[in-house]
């Protein structure tokens, strides 16, 4: 391990990450705010960054992936640490502070936070613009920028875009990385000039703009999208969650013209979930509702939860036994490869099911060799292993989190979901940490295992779990 070349490294993460600071402190100077909730966390990440970068400047640059596993997983903490300071300024306790920060980084949008009204509108803003830099990736962005971290950018960017693998879209990944950022901010444009048409003010269009195509589900407001009470804006934002949730190479080759997403594999199961799910969901709520009102609520509320956006526009803990349990199960499926969603991801969920049936068709005939395809190719073996070996430590780190959880005092259906909203990025769950609810009844232990749940879920359990492997650290590995 090159350990010096980590530490550079993360020092320019850091030293970079103090610039993003400006944006809440020039809003605390138009709202007549606290300027030093941003100057002081500005102010330590640019000296602390600056003198670490100096200091440790390594013998070689050359970085192989374990660096680039220990600089994104690593960094990420370092971030929810720094992102945590506006909130302990304004007395926010350090552990909520860092639950909310780390749920902001990771667009998990969980909250400790009771009454959202309450908050300087600066710290609102820093609230979502927390989860409008995770969406895309905080490494994904400096890569993009700026040069000193652009010549790792393949192992950087392996470690932290979501899903099998970093498709290119040009022969550097800088390149790419640049371009899906584009396209990240030109949809950020297109959703606020809707939202301000519809009547949203744009202090609020902002903000939830910054929330939705990060899929993160923060709001500005305690009833989250419930509070404008419009089908135009639910509307508005449920065509951009999906966007959110779909894999953002797909969405820049259709804004270059190319409709490869219609023959994309991933893509359509995604689609064919939600509508069966939105379907299913319709049907249940008619019990409750007119049909009108049900798919209106059920198909925002199967979006919000299926891609880990968590925006709510009716309390759904209030709903049936079966809708909530629907639900339950989305917050697993996700959003897709190189999406901002979280969740096991649309295309393991597809792998799985189909090498779970051919194994299940060979046992039956065994001479015959079934061929796993993905998009008219052949999946190699390897990568099937992998994903067989990601959803086993999925489901083991989900049961042993919500055993600890339960621990400390909450419920049963309140840790189980409260970890699978953690976990999968989603945000709201059920019982204690209900639609209704946030989590700040919860005990210190508990919000730190979720948070840990938050970061692992984010960087998809290989890149955090090898940084607690002694070996990794080891000369070789």
């Amino acid at each position: 391990m090159n350990t010096r070349l980590v530490v550079n490294y993360l020092s320019q993460i850091v030293l970079y990450f103090s610039l993003v600071f400006t944006i809440p402190l020039a809003a605390a100077i138009r709202y007549h705010e606290d300027v030093y909730a941003f100057a002081i966390p500005m102010a330590v990440c640019a000296f602390l960054g600056s003198i670490v970068y100096v200091i440790s400047k390594p013998e070689s640059d050359v970085a192989k992936y374990k660096e680039g596993y220990a600089i994104v997983g690593i960094g990420w903490l370092l971030i929810a640490i720094a992102g945590s300071i506006p909130y302990v300024y304004y007395s926010i306790s350090p552990v909520d502070a860092f639950f909310e920060a780390m749920s902001g980084f990771t667009t998990t949008g969980a909250t400790i936070i009771d009454s959202i009204e309450d908050l300087p509108k600066s710290l609102l803003l820093w609230r979502s613009l927390t989860q409008w830099l995770g969406g895309m990736g905080i490494v994904v962005l400096f890569v993009a920028i700026f040069p000193t971290l652009a010549k790792k950018s393949e192992t950087l960017l392996q470690a932290e875009v979501p899903g099998l693998k970093v498709e290119k879209i040009k022969p550097r990944l800088k390149d790419t990385a640049l371009r899906l950022y584009a396209t990240y901010m030109l949809l950020t444009v297109l959703e606020i000039v809707l939202l301000y048409i519809l009547g949203m003010s744009l202090y609020d269009a902002v903000n939830h703009t910054f929330t939705t195509l990060s899929t993160g589900g923060f709001s500005t407001h305690t009833e989250s999208i419930a509070y404008f009470n419009s089908p135009a804006i639910e509307f508005v934002i449920f065509i951009f969650m999906i966007l959110g949730g779909m894999n953002f190479v797909l969405i820049y080759l259709l804004l270059k013209g190319q409709t490869k997403f219609l023959r994309d594999t991933e893509f359509r199961f995604y689609i064919a979930i939600l509508l069966l799910a939105g379907a299913i969901m319709t049907a249940i709520n008619l019990e409750r509702f007119e049909l009108g009102e049900s798919l209106r609520y059920s198909f925002f509320q199967v979006a919000s939860i299926m891609t880990t956006t968590g925006y709510t526009t009716f309390d759904f803990d209030t709903w049936s036994d079966s809708a909530r349990l629907l639900l339950l199960m989305l917050m697993f499926v996700g959003g897709s490869t190189g999406s901002t969603g979280g969740g096991i991801k649309v295309v393991r969920i597809y792998l799985l099911t189909v090498y779970s049936l051919g194994q299940i068709l060979k046992s039956a005939e065994p001479r015959t060799a079934r061929i796993v395809r993905l998009n008219d190719e052949v999946v190699d073996k390897e990568t099937l292993h992998n994903i067989t070996a990601f959803f086993t430590l999925y489901v083991l780190i989900f049961v042993l989190s919500t055993f600890l959880v339960s621990l400390t005092g909450l419920d049963m259906i309140s840790s189980i979901s409260a970890v699978s909203a953690t976990i999968n990025n989603v945000g709201p769950g059920l019982g204690a940490v209900g639609a209704a609810e946030s989590y700040s009844s919860l005990s210190a232990t508990a919000k730190l295992i979720l948070a840990f749940n938050m970061w692992i879920g984010r960087l998809e359990l290989f890149t955090v779990l090898s940084l607690f492997i002694p070996s990794f650290w080891r000369e070789r590995w």
